[in-house]
C-alpha cells in the first residue's frame, strides 16, 4: 500500500521505519518548511514532498500517517476523510474533548459509509507483555479490576532542554505532562481492564514557570529570551472508575534519572498484574500470595526463561510496537483478520480524561468526564 506521512520530526521517522518494515511504500512527505521537507525526503529516499497537503491527498496513496502537533490534527483529519484516505493519527487525537468527540463521530460515519479506517497511535499497548495481560484480564469473566495505580516519569524537560511546539501556547493546548505522557497510561489502563475512568481529582506542579530561549534550547540562564511556561511539569491524579474502582497516577517530565519510566499495576482482588516499560518483556503477576515474573518477548513468543537479544536495544523493542500496531491497522484496511487497535473513539475518551484532569486542578474539585 502507498502511504503519506504528514510531519517531519522524530516520530515521523519512527512511522517511516515501521511502515517500510511491513513492506509498504511511503510515497509522499508533507511538511511546513519547504527546505526541511525536501531534505527529509532526500535523506529518506521518498520520491515526493510538498508543503501543500492537498497536493499529496490528490495522489493515489491510500493511507495518511499524521505526525504533527495535536493542535493541527483536526484540520488534517477532516481533509483526509474528505479525500477518502485511511488515517493513522499520533496521540493525542486533539486537545478539545468536544472536538475529539466530533472527530470520533465523523470517523465512524466515514467507516460505515465508505469503509474508511481511522486509528490512534497508542503504541504502548502493543508491547507483547501488554497484549498478554490485556487478554488475561479481559478473558476472565470473573475479573473485576478495582485498584489501578502507576506512574510515568521522564527527565526530558529539566532545563536545559530542546525548545519546540510543546512550549508554544498556540500548539500545546494548555497541557504537557497530562496529554504527552498521561495519554499512554490512560489508554493502557483502559486496554488492560476494559474499564474507563469516570472522574478525577488532580494537583499540578510547574517547577520552571520561566525559562530562557537560546539557540533552540530552553534553559535557566537569563542570557536569552524569557519564556513564560504555563503548562505542567508534574501531575498527581486520583481516579474513580466506572465500575467503582479507584486509582492513583503520578506523571512527571522533570524527574531526574528517569528517561522513559512508565509503570502500571492492576488488581481485581484475586489477581494482580504489573508492567514496567523499563523491562518491557517482563510480566509481573500474583501467585500463591507472592508476586512472580516471566518473560514475554516482543516477537509474541512467551517463555519463562527467554531473554531479550543482547544486540537489541530498548528502542528496537519499542519500534516493534509501532510495527505491530501498523500491522493490525493495515490488515483492517485490506479486509484481513486483525486485532483490536486503538481508534478515534479511544482518542475521544482520552481527550475527555485529560480535560477533566486540567479542570480538576483549576477548580480544586473532583471533575467528571464529559
Amino acid at each position: 500500500m502507498k502511504t503519506i506521512i504528514v510531519g517531519g520530526g522524530f516520530i515521523a521517522r519512527t512511522h517511516l521505519s515501521a511502515v517500510r518494515s511491513l513492506g509498504h511504500e511511503v510515497t509522499w512527505i508533507v511538511g511546513r518548511n519547504a527546505a526541511r521537507t525536501q531534505a527529509f525526503a532526500e535523506e529518506n529516499r521518498i520520491d515526493n514532498w510538498t508543503i501543500d497537503i492537498d497536493e499529496a491527498l490528490a495522489s493515489d496513496a491510500e493511507i495518511v500517517h499524521i505526525c504533527t502537533p495535536p493542535g493541527e490534527h483536526a484540520g488534517i483529519i477532516r481533509k483526509c476523510l474528505a479525500a477518502g484516505k485511511h488515517i493513522i493519527c499520533e496521540k493525542p487525537l486533539c486537545m478539545d474533548p468536544d472536538e475529539a468527540a466530533a472527530l470520533a463521530e465523523e470517523a465512524e460515519s466515514a467507516y460505515q459509509e465508505r469503509g474508511i479506517i481511522t486509528a490512534l497511535c497508542c503504541n504502548v499497548r502493543y508491547y507483547s507483555a501488554n497484549q498478554e495481560i490485556m487478554h488475561l484480564i479481559r478473558s476472565d469473566s470473573t475479573a473485576r479490576p478495582l485498584v489501578m495505580s502507576g506512574s510515568y516519569l521522564q527527565q526530558f524537560h529539566i532545563p536545559p532542554h530542546s525548545d519546540g511546539w510543546r512550549f508554544d501556547p498556540e500548539k500545546n493546548g494548555g497541557q504537557r505532562a497530562i496529554s504527552e505522557i498521561g495519554t499512554h497510561w490512560f489508554d493502557l489502563a483502559h486496554a488492560w481492564s476494559g474499564i474507563r475512568i469516570s472522574s478525577v481529582f488532580a494537583e499540578l506542579g510547574n517547577w520552571y514557570p520561566y525559562r530562557y530561549r537560546k539557540d533552540g534550547m530552553l534553559t535557566l540562564d537569563p542570557d536569552g529570551e524569557k519564556v513564560k511556561v504555563d503548562t505542567e511539569d508534574t501531575a498527581a491524579i486520583l481516579m474513580r472508575f466506572e465500575n467503582g474502582g479507584i486509582g492513583t497516577l503520578l506523571l512527571s517530565e522533570t524527574a531526574p534519572g528517569h528517561s522513559n519510566d512508565l509503570s502500571i499495576e492492576v488488581t481485581d482482588l484475586r489477581n494482580t498484574y504489573k508492567w514496567e516499560e523499563l523491562h518491557p518483556e517482563t510480566i509481573w503477576y500474583s501467585e500463591g500470595g507472592e508476586m512472580k515474573s516471566r518473560k514475554c518477548t516482543q516477537d509474541d513468543t512467551v517463555s519463562a526463561d527467554s531473554d531479550q537479544d543482547a544486540n537489541e536495544s530498548s528502542e528496537d523493542v519499542r519500534e516493534k510496537t509501532f510495527t505491530a500496531f501498523f500491522r493490525d491497522v493495515y490488515a483492517a484496511i485490506s479486509g484481513n483478520e486483525h486485532g483490536k487497535y486503538p481508534d478515534f473513539t479511544d482518542g475521544a475518551y482520552i481527550a475527555a480524561v485529560c480535560s477533566a484532569v486540567k479542570k480538576s486542578a483549576e477548580t480544586g474539585e473532583w471533575a467528571s468526564l464529559q
